[in-house]
C-alpha cells in the first residue's frame, strides 16, 4: 500500500474501466515471498503503533497507581473496559467493513464512505454508553455506582462515542495506506492522557472516574491531529460526484448485511477479554480488579502480535483464500514462536515490570500476569481461524462459533473466580481458550492442505494484442500484481 496522504484524496476518474484483480501465479515462490513481505509490512505498522502506545499506556497506569488508590485504579479499569466493549459494539462492524470495501469503492466516494462510517459509529457508541451508564446504577454494584452520577454519565457517554469513532478511524487509515496517522494519533492520545491525568490529580481529582475523564480528553485531543493530517482540497470531479455531502447513509444501507456479520463477529471476539475486568469487579472487588487490570495491560503486549498478523493477512489477501492459506504456513509458526519468546521474557521479568506500579502490584499481580500471558498461544490459532473465515466471506459462521466460545470463556471465568479468585479466573479462562484452539485447528489444517484452485484467466482487455510478425512472437503476459485502477496496492 502507498504510505502517503494521497490515498484518502479523491483520485482522478479513470480513463478506462477498472479491471478485476488478477491472481498471483499458483504456488509461486516469488508470490509467497512477496505476500509474506506485504503481511510483514502491515503487521510492522500495527505492532509499532501498539508497542509505542502500549509502553505509554503502561506509564499511564503506573502514574495512576502511584498517584491514586488501588480502588480508584480498579474502578477506572472496569470503566475503561466497559467503554472499550461498548465502543466495539458501537462500531457496528464498520472498521473491518471498510477494510473489505474501500479497495472496491469508487475513489471519488471513498472519503464520503469513511466520513459516514465515522459519524454513524460515533453516534451509536455515544447512545450505547449513555444507556449503560444510566443502567449501571440500578444493578446494585457498589464499586461501580459512581459511573451513574449525572456528570459521569455524560463523561462516560462522550468517552464511549469518541472511542467507537477512533476504533473505526484507526482501521480506515490502515487500509488506505495512512498507518503513520494511526501511530501519530495513538501516540498523541497516550501522551495527552498522562498529562491530563497528572493535572487532574494535582487539582484534587483522584477518583476512578477522574482517571476515566483523562482517557476521554486524551482521545478528543488526538482527533484534532487527524483532522489536520487528513485535510485535503476537494477536486471539482469529487465535488460533483458526492454533492459536498458530509455523510450518505445510503452507502451504508447497501452494505448493511455485510456490516452486520462483521459486527457480530467483532463483538464476540472482543467481549470476553473486555468483560473479564467487569467480572473481577463484580464477583470479587474493585481492589482485586486494580491488580488484574494492571496485569492484563502488561499481558496485552503478548496478544498484539497474533492480532496484528491476522489483521494484516485479512487486509492483504483481498479475498484470495489460497494466498492466505499459503501465508498461514509461515505466520502460524512465527506467531507461536513469538508468543513463546514473550512468555519466556515476562515470566522472570514480571516482578521487575510490576514494581513500576508499586510494591503491592509486584506481589499481588505476579501470578495473575504469568497465567494471563499464556493466552497468547491459543490466540494465535483463534485469530488465524477468524482471518480465514473473513477471507472466505463466512463471517456469519465465524460469528456463531465466536459466540459459543465467548459464552464458554465467560462461564469458565466466573467459575474460576469463585473457585480461586483472580488467579482461578485467569486459569479457567486460559484453559477455555486452549480448548477452543484445539477445536479450531481442524478448519485451518483443511484450508492449508486443500488443493489450489485453477486461477481464472486474466481479463482479455488487459492482454496486449500480438503485433504482426514472425510466428514465434507471443502476447506479452500480464504482470501478476496488476490491480484495479485507482486502488492503492
Amino acid at each position: 500500500m502507498t504510505a502517503d496522504s494521497s490515498a484518502l484524496r479523491p483520485a482522478p476518474r479513470p480513463t478506462r474501466p477498472a479491471a478485476a484483480p488478477v491472481s498471483a501465479p499458483r504456488g509461486g515462490r516469488f508470490s509467497l515471498k512477496g505476500g509474506v513481505r506485504h503481511v510483514a509490512g502491515i503487521s510492522a505498522a500495527l505492532v509499532g503503533t501498539q508497542a509505542v502506545t502500549g509502553i505509554l499506556g503502561l506509564l499511564y497506569w503506573a502514574v495512576a497507581a502511584r498517584l491514586t488508590s488501588v480502588t480508584a485504579v480498579g474502578v477506572a479499569g472496569a470503566a475503561t473496559s466497559l467503554m472499550l466493549l461498548l465502543g466495539s459494539f458501537g462500531m457496528l462492524g464498520l472498521g473491518t467493513l471498510l477494510i473489505a470495501e474501500i479497495p472496491r469503492t469508487d475513489p471519488a466516494t471513498r472519503r464520503l464512505l469513511v466520513r459516514t462510517a465515522l459519524v454513524v459509529a460515533g453516534v451509536a457508541s455515544t447512545v450505547f454508553g449513555a444507556l449503560v451508564a444510566i443502567g449501571v446504577g440500578s444493578l446494585g454494584l457498589t464499586d461501580l455506582s459512581s459511573i451513574a452520577t449525572p456528570f459521569n454519565v455524560v463523561d462516560f457517554a462522550i468517552g464511549t462515542g469518541i472511542t467507537g469513532l477512533c476504533m473505526v478511524l484507526d482501521q480506515a487509515v490502515l487500509v488506505v495506506g495512512l498507518s503513520r496517522v494511526q501511530l501519530e494519533r495513538n501516540t498523541l492520545a497516550s501522551v495527552a492522557k498522562i498529562v491530563i491525568l497528572i493535572g487532574l490529580v494535582y487539582a484534587g481529582r483522584r477518583s476512578g472516574m477522574d482517571i476515566f475523564l483523562s482517557w476521554t480528553l486524551g482521545n478528543l485531543v488526538s482527533l484534532g491531529l487527524v483532522a489536520m493530517r487528513t485535510r485535503v482540497r476537494t477536486s471539482v470531479v469529487t465535488a460533483r460526484a458526492v454533492g459536498r455531502r458530509l455523510v450518505d447513509l445510503g452507502l451504508l444501507r447497501r452494505l448493511a448485511r455485510s456490516a452486520a456479520s462483521h459486527h457480530a463477529l467483532n463483538l464476540m471476539l472482543q467481549a470476553p477479554m473486555l468483560l473479564l475486568s467487569v467480572v473481577v469487579a463484580a464477583v470479587l472487588s474493585a481492589e482485586a480488579n486494580g491488580y488484574f487490570s494492571t496485569a492484563r495491560s502488561i499481558a496485552g503486549f503478548v496478544f498484539v502480535l497474533p492480532f496484528s498478523i491476522t489483521i494484516a493477512l485479512f487486509a492483504s489477501a483481498q479475498g484470495r483464500e489460497r494466498e492466505l492459506a499459503q501465508r498461514m504456513r509461515f505466520t502460524i509458526p512465527f506467531g507461536i514462536a513469538a508468543s513463546l519468546v514473550a512468555d519466556a521474557v515476562l515470566w522472570p521479568l514480571g516482578p521487575t515490570v510490576l514494581s513500576a506500579f508499586g510494591h503491592s502490584y509486584s506481589v499481588e499481580a505476579l501470578t495473575t500476569l504469568r497465567v494471563l500471558v499464556l493466552a497468547g498461544l491459543p490466540f494465535v490459532i483463534k485469530d488465524h481461524f477468524v482471518a480465514l473465515r473473513r477471507t472466505q466471506n463466512r463471517t456469519g459462521n465465524a460469528a456463531v462459533i465466536a459466540l459459543l466460545g465467548a459464552v464458554f470463556e465467560l462461564v469458565a471465568a466466573v467459575i474460576g473466580a469463585k473457585v480461586g479468585g483472580t488467579v482461578g479466573l485467569c486459569s479457567f479462562w486460559v484453559g477455555a481458550l486452549a480448548v477452543e484452539a484445539v477445536l479450531l485447528t481442524g478448519p485451518i489444517l483443511r484450508a492449508a492442505r486443500a488443493p489450489a484452485p485453477v486461477d481464472p484467466p486474466p481479463p482479455p482487455a488487459l492482454h496486449r494484442r500480438p503485433r504482426p510478425g514472425p510466428r514465434h512472437r507471443r502476447p506479452l503476459p500480464v504482470p501478476h500484481d496488476q490491480r484495479a485502477v485507482g486502488v492503492a496496492s
